[in-house]
């Protein structure tokens, strides 16, 4: 009878040990999710960034796959009112084939200054998210 009550409450610390790993490693994998959504985003609005000072003519951004099971969707659209003024959103799937996917979304305005030094981006202030 004493083997079996050692034996229950081993039994029950090591099932109660198995759900607080699982439960960390899902906690893990979320915030890990969230991280690269992130740095996807971002990743989003640079690519963005490099396309306008290459050529803006006509880019209205793009949906690209960086890594895998990964999706980027970028939309760029031309201030109607400021010349050379550029409002960039980029919104990042990631992991965007399982059930836990995680969205974030970064902003960013900028302007176009072509100079004698080149064409550069500037950021627009009190417009970034």
């Amino acid at each position: 009878m004493w083997a079996l009550a050692v034996i229950a409450t081993v039994t029950t610390i090591s099932a109660a040990g198995v759900v607080q790993f699982a439960a960390a490693r899902r906690q893990t994998d979320i915030h890990r999710n969230r991280i690269e959504a992130d740095w996807l985003a971002r990743a989003g609005c640079e690519l963005a960034a490099g396309r306008l000072l290459a050529n803006p003519g006509g880019y209205a951004g793009e949906t690209v796959t960086p890594i895998p099971a990964s999706k980027v969707k970028i939309t760029v659209r031309q201030d109607e009112k400021q010349m050379n003024v550029y409002r960039i959103e980029s919104e990042a799937r990631f992991p965007d084939n399982e059930r836990d996917v995680v969205v974030h979304t970064e902003r960013r305005t900028l302007k176009r200054v072509e100079g004698p030094q080149g064409v550069r981006l500037e950021s627009v202030a009190g417009e970034q998210n």
